[in-house]
């Protein structure tokens, strides 16, 4: 045996390009992982605001006592 490793010894070169893969991986996981939680987010926003706005009208019409009619017909 030698002091340099031999064929089954620890390389730091040979782990360079693995810790390189992981170390750019991890952003990449990172920005999937946000992106997926922006567009729940956004989307829990767009569903709160859709309802707010149907139930505005509702509620002018509740305290102005004005019954809503679907039809438009005499």
């Amino acid at each position: 045996m030698s002091d340099e490793g031999g064929e089954d010894g620890w390389r730091p070169w040979q782990v360079i390009p693995w810790l390189a893969g992981g170390a750019l991986s991890v952003p990449v996981v990172v920005g999937f992982v946000m992106l997926g939680a922006a567009v729940l987010v956004g989307r829990s926003v767009r569903e709160v605001a859709r309802e707010a706005w149907t139930w505005r009208p509702l509620r002018r019409a509740l305290l102005l006592g004005v019954e809503e009619r679907d039809s438009d017909a005499a």
